[in-house]
């Protein structure tokens, strides 16, 4: 009689949870399948879904739902994610030691690991592997004992299990018996065929012909020095690491390349800089320098320098180093903060394992790579080693130029914001942004770029910025796709009021520059040269680039992607999608280091403007102080403050005719930007725009904007064109042109404003608009062209201009699917009528301009100049 079978239970918790970085994904994967097959879980792939956490999971939710249920298709993306690519698993596969308190056989399995995730070696590559992954003496014990070719590679396990069993074993490969007799003055050799060199400890050479002795011997020599004596008892002997075996063990010690030569390093996040033993370092320059020691001692040293540094798992680096005499605590190479925080920090278990960039791997798919943005007119590149971007531009003609002609240093800032200005610039030195420049590494500098001091009003701040103009000229940009601040401001006003926003503290200077551009970003300050090795404002291509960056980082993940949106460095975060605290350390993870952020509901300035909220919704003002006109009165100053006045602000009312009017007026009274004007007209003009603003601002408005219904007012005058989009009575955007002086028939100026404000609206994704115009003639053309009643009647000499536009106004309604209303409103009420006027004294002064001459000419009746009147404006 057979036994019915008990349902089988299963503590989930028995699989550990797996983000990435606790496990490798291959080791946890194996684990998950054991414990289910144990339990008798047959739905495996269930059991790993509800383990998976924080990157882990994230790459899990990006994959399509039907590939969620395969097991195979999840191993795969799991294994893809955040295992070791296979370059990587061969370079950590060649350099695997044993570690400390590591047993032979998780020794071997770790080897196998990394062999299958390189894709595979025969059994003769791992057993060498494996020998020479053991401590030194337990080596020379294997291979005095038997031909190594004729064991198998369990028979090697058993070897090296029953040798290793005698004590415990080092971090550094050596146990603690065999660490000590290494300064023991006589070594016994284990067998007639090895024999050991008492210089540096190394095996099958004698001192006298030891390299490491020899290039000891021969450094101080080339640096014009004494010659240090290198014996048994002097400085190559008794200062070797194998003297300092309890040193050892305590410390994390590791191989690194320095300059292309393997040297035993230790691991010291205590010590700020990196520290190399003179023989070790080929370019360094002698003078005095002095290190103090935790006790408080001085270590003097000889000189600096700078070494290529290559740690297992890294790229190549330049690092900067402080050269010793004598062996830094009995190392070659100490390695500090200034190479482990290009490396991306360090992690040391309890068994004294150093693993670098602990947690890259948990950021999610492809952290791990090097990532590369690849335009038409710039190349920016990711290291996730440093965490760092670096950028190049590409050049118009493929080749930069030799050299640029400027040779102006600064342009002088006032005396009153020198100080702030100065003291910017120390900052940017001493963060590493402005270097000193090294022709004998760069080579002769290809342009010098002048300073500038730019004040930011608003913030209270001074920022030097370079003046790249000349150099933009070499440098093409392509801006087809850049966004536009407006159009940024009408999407972020569709995201309701549960929004916050991130600003990326001083983004352009967290970006890198190539090494081969810095030539051409250098600058003379105090009399001596540095190279900009960030990315400088100003530069044509920088806000493009910074673009690329911060949209790339935001898409790779879907949350952070669905609910932000990025314009150059600022980020709005619609918090009903992400969490703002969410989003700041994704951009964390990729080294973009942002402010804390702020909500808007609280107050905060979004793209230059006053937002804050006001009885449930958002409102919103200018984001600055009105300054007082400028003194010295020229086109350039005129019109930079009317710009400041209207900037990009979605409602300015009768500001935008007025400013319009004033700069027309300043391009009358001058000839060139620079000319001095004189005409008191524009100054009172502009006192007058002053003293109406401070009254009564009309830049303003609500920020928050939702459905798709939505008002158009629209008005043509003599002088301007004006348009108002209004929303739930309230404005949220207007605009305002000024006409040509040639223009006459106001019925085609009214057409013009409308089919511009139905442009605005579809900008704002409208789909039912009112029409709300006070030109009687309009409204009966449109209303006739929409309902079809019947055909355009008009006798005016521009009567195809107007059927065009009408056809126009008739293909825009039609492409879009709009519902368009036609609704006559006297002008009074007309809400765009402000738009298009100016003060009529301000127009006093054209109807007089002329000059007065005398002539006679015949008189006229009033009948006939009416008629003229009407024949010349093409009315009906």
């Amino acid at each position: 009689m057979e036994m019915s079978r008990a349902p089988v239970s299963m503590d989930i918790r028995m699989v550990p949870e797996f983000d990435g970085s606790s496990l490798s994904a291959a080791e946890w994967l194996r684990k998950a399948e054991s414990a289910c097959q144990l339990c008798g879980i047959s739905d495996v792939v269930r059991v790993i879904g509800l383990r998976l956490t924080g990157a882990a999971f994230a790459v899990y939710d990006q994959m399509a739902p039907e590939d969620q249920i395969k097991l195979e298709k999840v191993k795969e993306k799991l294994l893809a994610a955040f295992a070791p690519n296979p370059f990587m698993a061969f370079r950590e596969f060649k350099v695997r030691k044993l570690r400390r308190g590591e047993t032979p056989d998780a020794f071997l399995a770790g080897l196998r690991e990394l062999a299958l995730l390189a894709g595979g070696v025969s059994d003769k590559v791992l057993a060498s592997a494996f020998i020479d992954g053991l401590p030194e003496q337990v080596q020379e014990s294997m291979r005095s004992g038997a031909r190594m070719e004729t064991l198998s590679l369990d028979e090697l396990l058993t070897r090296a299990r029953a040798m290793l069993a005698n004590g415990p074993v080092g971090y550094n490969g050596l146990s603690d018996f065999a660490a000590a007799t290494n300064t023991s003055a006589s070594v016994a050799l284990s067998s007639g065929s090895h024999y050991r060199c008492y210089a540096c400890g190394g095996i099958n050479h004698f001192a006298k012909e030891c390299p490491t002795r020899r290039q000891e011997a021969e450094w101080p020599m080339r640096a014009g020095d004494r010659t240090y004596g290198v014996g048994k008892h002097g400085q190559g002997g008794s200062s070797c690491a194998g003297s300092l075996p309890l040193l050892n063990e305590a410390l994390p010690t590791m191989e690194v390349q320095v300059d292309g030569v393997v040297r035993c390093a230790l691991v010291d996040s205590g010590c700020s800089r990196c520290i190399v033993y003179a023989p070790f370092c080929r370019q360094w320059e002698r003078h005095p320098v002095s290190l103090k020691t935790i006790s408080g001692e001085e270590l003097p040293c000889i000189g600096s320098g700078h070494v290529s540094l290559v740690v297992p798992g890294a790229r190549a680096m330049a690092v900067d180093v402080i050269v010793s005499d004598r062996r830094p605590l009995g190392l070659d190479f100490v390695l500090g903060m200034s190479a482990i925080r290009l490396l991306g920090g360090v992690l040391v278990n309890s068994q004294g394992h150093v693993q670098f960039n602990p947690f890259s791997s948990a950021t999610c798919a492809g952290a791990d790579t090097v990532m590369r943005i690849d335009e038409k007119d710039f190349v920016v590149t990711y290291e996730p080693t440093s965490r760092s971007w670096t950028a190049a531009w590409k050049w118009a003609n493929g080749g930069g130029p030799e050299v640029l002609k400027n040779a102006r240093m600064e342009h002088p800032p006032a005396p009153a914001i020198r100080a702030a200005y100065e003291e910017e610039l120390k900052s940017w030195i001493r963060n590493g942004w402005l270097t000193p420049y090294d022709e004998r590494k760069f080579g002769q500098a290809r342009a010098l770029i002048p300073l500038m001091a730019v004040v930011q009003r608003n913030k209270g701040k001074v920022r030097p910025v370079l003046d790249f103009r000349e150099l933009n000229e070499h440098i093409n940009t392509f801006t087809a796709n850049c966004d536009v601040c407006v159009h940024k401001l009408r999407e972020w006003r569709r995201q309701g009021t549960d929004v916050s926003i991130l600003d990326l503290r001083k983004a352009y200077l967290q970006v890198r520059v190539d090494e081969s551009l810095w030539p051409y970003q250098t600058v003379i300050l105090h009399g001596r040269r540095y190279c900009l090795t960030r990315l400088g404002f100003g530069l044509n291509v920088a806000p493009t680039i910074m673009k690329a960056i911060v949209g790339h980082v935001l898409s790779l993940a879907p949350d952070v992607r669905k609910g932000t949106s990025s314009y150059i460095d600022d980020i709005f975060v619609n918090q009903s999608v992400v969490n703002a605290e969410t989003v700041k350390r994704h951009l964390a993870r990729y080294g973009l280091v942002c402010k804390d952020p702020e909500r808007v509901v609280d107050g905060a300035r979004v793209l230059g403007l006053k937002v804050w909220e006001e009885q449930g919704s958002l409102r919103w003002s200018r984001g600055n102080e009105i300054s007082d006109p400028p003194k010295n009165l020229t086109r350039r100053t005129v019109f930079s403050y009317c710009g400041e006045l209207v900037g990009h602000y979605p409602v300015c009312g009768w500001l935008r005719a007025a400013s319009a009017f004033v700069k027309r007026e300043a391009n009358r009274a001058s000839e060139r930007w620079d000319d001095p004007i004189h005409e008191n007209r524009i100054r009172a003009q502009l006192s007058e725009i002053v003293n109406a603003l401070k009254t009564k601002d009309p830049v303003q408005g609500r920020w928050d904007i939702s459905g798709n219904k939505a008002r158009i007012w629209v008005d043509a005058s003599m002088l301007a064109l004006g348009v108002a989009l209004e929303v739930d009575g309230s404005v949220i955007e207007d605009g305002t042109w000024l006409r040509p002086d040639e223009a006459r028939h106001i019925n085609m100026a009214e057409l013009d404003a409308v089919i511009k404000g139905i442009n605005l609206a579809l900008s704002w994704q409208m789909k039912e608009i009112e029409l709300m115009t006070d030109s009687a003639t309009v409204h009966r053309w449109i209303e006739d062209a929409l309902s079809g009643r019947t055909r355009l009647k008009t006798k005016a000499a521009n009567e195809m201009l107007i059927r065009r536009r009408i056809e126009t106004i008739l293909a825009i309604v039609k492409e879009y699917d709009l519902k368009l209303a036609v609704t006559l409103v006297r002008s009074a009420d007309n809400k765009a009528d402000k738009l298009t006027r100016v003060p009529k004294r301000w127009l006093a002064h054209m109807e007089f301009s002329e000059e007065i001459a005398c002539a006679s000419v015949d008189v006229l009746s009033p009948q006939h100049l009416i008629a003229e009147v009407h024949c010349a404006s093409g009315h009906p």
